[in-house]
């Protein structure tokens, strides 16, 4: 794992070459894009992936971090195009392949991505990298406990129920002050 923020040209070109293959892609025409990562990536944020495809008739390069999906389309002389898309954001993700490239598709709650022209050997890797991200995510946010079952205890709801009978009861004057305050005592008890 390098420092992206103090990384030479070397040390980036290697791993723009690693992180290709973990998507099982070799982005092309996107290195440009890579080396400005640096400057966008959050300092203790980790890209685990990236992958290259059209959108809006550019060719951009999509990186997978710990943390959001980062679409980015450097211009060939100037200008920056950049989409974040949060992984707690992601509803789902989708994809398709045809004879050679295919497509990936991120739904968030408001807005579809599609990225076109994807290579066909990065489409399903990159879709399954990202729907791993969003699970560990989801987990860690969760925490264990939230993902734990308790038995639901009748016992409790029971005794409300009794402690309202008996209340309505008193409330009625069918029990005086000592009958109730006697079997308020016995179910409290229990």
């Amino acid at each position: 794992m390098i420092n992206y923020k103090t990384a030479t040209l070397e040390e980036l070109k290697i791993e723009f070459k690693r992180l290709s293959k973990q998507a099982g892609d070799m982005p092309l025409g996107t290195r440009k894009e890579f080396y400005h990562l640096p400057a966008i990536l959050e300092d203790d944020e980790i890209p685990l992936a990236v992958a290259a495809g059209l959108m809006g008739g550019n060719t951009w390069l999509i990186t997978l971090t710990d943390r959001r999906v980062i679409f980015l389309d450097k211009g060939m002389v100037f200008g920056l195009k950049q989409v974040n898309v949060s992984l707690a954001d992601i509803v789902s993700v989708s994809s398709r392949t045809r004879m050679m490239t295919g497509s990936i598709i991120l739904n968030t709650t408001g807005q579809v991505y599609t990225i076109e022209n994807v290579m066909k050997g990065a489409v399903i890797p990159f879709t399954n990298l990202v729907n791993s991200a969003c699970e560990r995510l989801n987990t860690s946010v969760a925490g264990p406990a939230a993902t734990r079952e308790y038995p639901l205890d009748p016992a409790p709801m029971e005794m409300i129920i009794q402690l309202e009978k008996l209340a309505s009861l008193k409330e009625r004057g069918i029990l005086s002050d000592e009958e109730f305050s006697t079997q308020k005592a016995r179910i409290l008890a229990m």
